[in-house]
């Protein structure tokens, strides 16, 4: 088995088609073609189905489709490494972030990265940690910064807590419920939801009208993206539970406001995530130091966002 034959199949498997693929890769469909049936007598399995409309993947050829993703990956790594030892400063470094962490963290880190490595592409990806946990697992994200469920992740990831990811209900300024101090004030409200699951980060809301055994919240929006969220709640009936870290910045100056609400309220840790069991490229390890450094700084200011409030 050679790594250009993994390259192969995953290009067709992207493309969905040989002559699709072939292109990507830059060689002939036949050559493509004998790279793969190579391939498939060597595993001694089908990992690809011929239709009219191109190729699918055979229930073999997704089970391979993952472990080929890492080893092309991982060589892709193994190869940036050893030219950045040599010297070289330039690659790609990828990172997961969710809203709290990407409005909160990433602007500095990135101005002080990029003045120390212009040529590195940097790729931020925004979304929720399962998805990020995808990536990871693949190989093909470097680090995520995303808050975890109290119940943590698996093993084969390291989870380097950073801060408390602390939850407030914020709505529009000029919301009815603004002055709502408990949370049985909000049963039958339109709520925006910021993750796919129905408990954990993303879904603080649900786990907080559960707490206080609540009929569970309307969820008329769901949304992870800081900027959309922030206009949806330009709708004076709409609220949403974001990281209390938010608040004074951005949502502030579009007229959002935190609402006093006197009940316990669920907090997540939000922590530094990536693979335990590779070991990150020189570039993406620094960038992973300026995550915790701005972190440090952060902590340490008189009016930090991430103090709590006393």
């Amino acid at each position: 088995m050679r790594l250009n034959q993994l390259q192969d199949f995953i290009a067709v498997a992207e493309h969905g088609s040989i002559r699709a693929g072939a292109r990507a890769r830059d060689v002939s469909a036949p050559a493509l073609t004998k790279s793969i049936r190579q391939l498939e007598e060597e595993l001694h399995v089908p990992l690809l189905t011929r239709t009219t409309r191109g190729v699918v993947l055979s229930r073999y050829g997704e089970a391979f489709l993952r472990r080929a993703r890492l080893i092309a990956t991982e060589a892709r790594k193994a190869s940036d490494e050893m030219r950045q030892m040599l010297g070289a400063r330039n690659g790609v470094v990828r990172v997961g972030a969710t809203g709290g962490p990407a409005h909160l963290l990433l602007p500095a880190v990135l101005t002080r990265f990029r003045a120390q490595h212009p040529d590195v592409l940097v790729c931020i990806d925004s979304g929720v940690y399962p998805m990020h946990l995808d990536d990871l697992r693949a190989g093909v994200m470097d680090m995520a910064v995303s808050p975890v469920p109290d119940e943590g992740i698996e093993r084969e990831f390291t989870c380097e807590p950073l801060y408390n990811n602390d939850s407030v209900v914020v709505a529009h300024r000029e919301h009815p419920l603004r002055h709502a101090r408990r949370l049985r004030e909000l049963v039958g409200s339109d709520w925006v939801l910021t993750g796919q699951r129905m408990q954990g980060p993303g879904a603080a809301i649900l786990d907080a009208f559960r707490e206080h055994d609540l009929p569970l919240p309307r969820v008329a929006v769901r949304c992870d993206t800081i900027g959309m969220i922030q206009s949806l709640l330009q709708d004076r009936h709409l609220l949403c539970m974001l990281p209390r870290q938010l608040v004074p910045g951005q949502l502030a100056a579009a007229g959002l406001v935190p609402l006093p609400i006197e009940d316990p309220l669920p907090s997540h840790r939000v922590s530094l995530i990536y693979r335990a069991d590779s070991p990150m490229t020189p570039v993406a390890a620094q960038f992973a130091t300026q995550l915790r450094r701005e972190v440090h700084y952060l902590t340490h200011l008189p009016d930090s966002p991430l103090r709590r409030p006393a």
